[in-house]
């Protein structure tokens, strides 16, 4: 037998030729890499097979796509499309919607036929005995709502007037492409929210909640807060309340408070956990969100807009936890009325304290505030050390937050214009500080059990002796009874010498709230070359600041 017969017609390899340079599937290589998600997008932007058109935002930007691949990654898809209501009141028009006509038609003659010219039968002419046709006037046909959806030539329609189209494109986007082929920012990542959290995107939005956290900060957590009760994220929200605990006054200064609900100020005031330096940071808080309220709302900012509008947030602030100079500051703002201002008032100066309609339960998880001392008075003497230590001990459990450090003196000059120069001006340097245990503090050299470290930078005036606060990260915890060192060391190459306090005391006495007091003894460390170092008597450790723990209301 003659090979040759056996081979196909010439014409046949022609015509197969042809249809390949035809159909976009010939660019599919399956030895490198075919990815079918991929060769799917592309087919979506070139508007081929797509059987759904998305008429989005107020723009109405046509959006197209396949039902099968949305109704593969969305459980609320695949029940518009696929359930059993997945045509229910969906009209099947003959002719294309107002929303169509008033563009140009060109964008749909890649997803749907030709075919106008066609008479078909229509569920609005159900009762006619002649079939609907495209150049027949009809009445019904200018009644139909530009937000209808519909069939329209196998092409369904979808209207979604709620989702941006930037929100809606990177949805779809993320559908066909995953996470890579995104960009998630700053501008459309709470409209993406949104359309994710509609149609249970699930993965976009975790990715968009991943991008909140990421750039999440004690200036924007409580706005982020609000987004988070909106869409009723649990992590973002427990990470911004966190946030907001953690670094109160920043969270809570006016500019961060402004644009939130009052549901959301509600939330935010109503926390034992915050925790501010003072509770007028809270109350400053509620009073420029009600000023800024009742702008919005075109309010005079006057006494009884400002209670109108904030209403019960206002009995959320925690006068009772102020002194009398921060209670001055908050009843000179005329928020309050007469009768509660000589309310609080006599609860913060009568013993025992009498009722008070504000709540007095502790901020801070239940924890008050307090200041030990130790010296009388500031000594004349400069201190030159790098290093000072001191051992106290207490006779109740508390959390120690910080110390209190005397600041730097700049070192005298000879040139008289430069010393003049660094009086103007701000000290600033390194501080390591430790919380260590001590088994014998009378022995000298006693060893040391080091467990609470920090390093911070230290910043304030020349000249001025008020000391400054470092904090430790994260409040430590001290049992009563123990005795523990409490040690500071000035980091640099450069010379030291800062003020100092002195006559200190050996024993100094705390009051406590409900009437209770605490007393701390205080010893000088003795180090290994036999000598006191002057740590009890005088020292660049004026105060500790500390916690006590309280029942939580």
């Amino acid at each position: 037998m003659d090979v040759k017969t056996l081979a196909p017609p010439e014409s046949i390899y022609q015509n197969e030729h042809r249809m390949n340079a035809l159909s976009p599937a010939s660019s599919i290589d399956f030895d490198n890499g075919y990815c079918l998600s991929k060769k799917l997008d592309e087919f979506r932007h070139s508007g081929i097979g797509c059987d759904i058109l998305f008429i989005v935002g107020e723009e109405k930007e046509k959006i197209k796509a396949h039902k099968l691949v949305l109704g593969c990654c969305s459980d609320v898809f695949y029940a518009m499309f696929f359930g059993a209501l997945s045509e229910h009141g969906l009209r099947h028009f003959t002719k294309p919607p107002p929303s169509l006509v008033e563009d140009d038609m060109d964008s749909l003659d890649s997803v749907s036929s030709s075919g106008n010219s066609e008479c078909t039968d229509s569920e609005e002419n159900e009762d006619s005995d002649e079939p609907f046709c495209k150049n027949r006037e009809s009445k019904k046909l200018t009644e139909i709502p530009i937000s209808g959806d519909g069939f329209f030539n196998g092409l369904q329609i979808i209207h979604v007037p709620d989702v941006s189209p930037i929100a809606f494109k990177i949805m779809v986007d993320y559908i066909y492409n995953d996470v890579k082929g995104v960009e998630i920012n700053e501008e459309n990542v709470m409209q993406t929210l949104y359309a994710a959290k509609k149609y249970d995107i699930r993965q976009l939005v975790g990715a968009c909640v991943r991008f909140l956290l990421n750039g999440l900060t004690a200036s924007n957590a409580v706005c982020l807060l609000s987004q988070a009760r909106l869409f009723e994220e649990e992590m973002l929200l427990q990470r911004c309340f966190e946030m907001i605990d953690k670094h109160t006054d920043t969270a809570l200064a006016p500019e961060n408070v402004t644009d939130i609900d009052r549901v959301t100020l509600m939330e935010v005031l109503s926390r034992s956990h915050l925790d501010p330096s003072s509770e007028l940071v809270v109350f400053k808080a509620a009073q420029t969100w009600a000023e800024a309220e009742c702008e919005r709302q075109e309010l005079a900012p006057t006494v009884e807009n400002l209670r109108e509008v904030l209403g019960p947030a206002l009995k959320l602030i925690r006068f009772p936890l102020m002194d009398v100079n921060e209670f001055g500051q908050a009843a000179s703002s005329a928020l309050l009325n007469y009768e509660e201002i000589a309310e609080v008032f006599l609860h913060l100066t009568v013993k025992p304290r009498p009722i008070c309609r504000y709540p007095t339960g502790f901020r801070c998880s239940g924890r008050s505030k307090h200041i030990v001392e130790r010296f009388t008075s500031l000594a004349s003497k400069r201190c030159t050390r790098r290093e000072n230590k001191i051992c106290f001990t207490t006779d109740r459990d508390i959390y120690v937050r910080g110390f209190g450090i005397y600041g730097i003196i700049p070192v005298a000059k000879t040139h008289l214009g430069m010393a003049e120069e660094k009086l103007t001006s701000d000290w600033n340097c390194q501080v390591e500080m430790q919380l260590a245990t001590v088994a014998d503090p009378c022995q000298y050299g006693a060893s040391t059990s080091i467990f609470a470290t920090n390093s911070v930078y230290l910043q304030g005036p020349v000249g001025d002796p008020t000391p400054i606060v470092a904090y430790f990260a994260e409040p430590v915890y001290c049992h009563a009874n123990v005795t523990y060192v409490a040690s500071i060391r000035f980091v640099g190459e450069n010379a030291v010498q800062t003020y100092q306090g002195k006559d200190g005391q050996d024993a100094v006495t705390v009051d406590l709230p409900y009437d209770q007091q605490m007393t701390f003894k205080f010893q000088s460390f003795r180090n290994s070359y036999g000598n006191d170092d002057g740590g009890k008597q005088e020292g660049q450790i004026p105060s500790i600041h500390f916690y006590c723990q309280w029942p939580i209301e």
